[in-house]
């Protein structure tokens, strides 16, 4: 009788490990990235694409078979361009979530703010249209895939410096990026006998009549326009037209990269310079700008966005592939990293910006930003 219940016993142990094992969710099933995108507020339009052609190549990963047999998936977070919301976005997916690696788009106060959270190796990004001064050197576990826009701003000074402007006004928003311009400037132009004068703004103001009126009396050659967001710039631009003034005009990425609104203040913008970094145009390119029409039956709205970010996507994988979601490896990786990318060649430089990553001059006439020939 003793044995017949420990048998019975057995059996039901037996089919108890069985039936645990069976239900038991797959471990290690999926590869999961963060990723931190302003998918709303002022900097969507790059946030947009970004997310798009992220979920595209997932897919494209996905059907090809995934990683090492295993699913790809992103894990998606609206940073608002906001360094407290991207902190907080970043400690849930990372430390609640355990995800290591992330990508991010756009916003050098968002990233400066969560470089300290990276200095023990704990989580590493790969981001792309990240184009602040601050950028460089930040942290070992930050890697730019984009052009840095102290280029921006030398170009800039190139052309002060060769119409022989004596006196150059700067309005710019009082953010990392947008001040970075406007300092490296005033770097370039040093000893070259240019007065720069300039007024700031903050982050969600709605009236620089004021700022607008200091500067109209200081009668600049050249005026640069430094917004943080398309939103900031909407508000220079439309009081700038209040008051008439109508200087001759330098403006950053952020309008240059706006068709909607070069084209709704073109006549205050007409003959503008601008500046963008700009991915080459070739057949990987064209495929990649047909694979996200044919996915979300419209054109994408910045071509470099969706280019740089279906590079970065695929820059991650595949360094995954081969190290998994270790940290220190996929830096070593990174680091020496000749990647054959739809948008050139990439390699990273001992500050982890992007190599040879140069940006490009862009007149504005009949309100359209145009690539101009060097």
């Amino acid at each position: 009788m003793n044995k017949k219940i420990w048998w019975i016993v057995g059996i039901i142990v037996v089919v108890a490990l069985i039936l645990a094992v069976s239900l038991k969710p797959a471990q290690n099933s999926t590869i999961k990235i963060g990723a931190l995108y302003p998918l709303t507020g002022g900097l969507v339009t790059y946030g947009e694409p970004s997310q798009k052609t992220a979920q595209m190549v997932v897919t494209e990963i996905n059907n090809a078979g995934g990683i090492n047999g295993k699913k790809f998936e992103i894990d998606f977070q609206d940073h608002k361009c906001d360094p407290k919301t991207a902190v907080a976005a970043f400690q849930q997916l990372n430390s609640v979530n355990g995800i290591k690696i992330f990508t991010s788009a756009a916003c050098t106060g968002t990233m400066v703010s969560l470089a300290p959270m990276l200095k023990d190796g704990n989580a590493l990004f790969v981001s792309d249209v990240l184009s602040g001064a601050k950028i460089t050197g930040l942290s070992p576990y930050v890697f730019r895939n984009w052009g840095s826009d102290i280029n921006e701003s030398r170009l800039f000074a190139d052309k002060i410096k060769q119409a022989g402007y004596k006196t150059v006004g700067v309005v710019y928003e009082e953010t990392d990026y947008a001040k970075g311009i406007k300092i490296n400037l005033e770097n370039f132009l040093k000893d070259s006998g240019v007065t720069v004068v300039s007024e700031s703004f903050p982050t969600g103001t709605t009236d620089v009549r004021t700022q607008l009126t200091k500067l109209k009396s200081e009668k600049p050659d050249i005026l640069l326009i430094s917004p943080q967001t398309v939103t900031s710039a909407e508000v220079v631009l439309k009081q700038m037209e209040d008051l008439n003034f109508r200087p001759k005009l330098l403006v950053n990425d952020n309008v240059t990269i706006s068709k909607d609104l070069v084209m709704k203040h073109k006549d205050i913008l007409e003959g503008a310079l601008g500046a963008n970094y700009v991915a080459p145009s070739n057949s990987k390119t064209d495929s990649i700008l047909a694979m996200y029409k044919n996915t979300y039956g419209q054109d994408c709205p910045q071509t470099t966005v969706c280019v740089e970010t279906y590079d970065t996507i695929h820059l991650i994988a595949d360094a995954m592939k081969i190290n998994g979601n270790d940290v220190a490896k996929i830096k070593a990786y990174l680091n020496s990293v000749n990647y054959d990318g739809a948008g050139g060649q990439i390699s990273f430089d001992t500050n982890n910006d992007r190599a040879n990553a140069d940006y490009t001059l862009f007149l504005v006439k009949n309100g359209q930003a145009t690539a101009v020939t060097q």
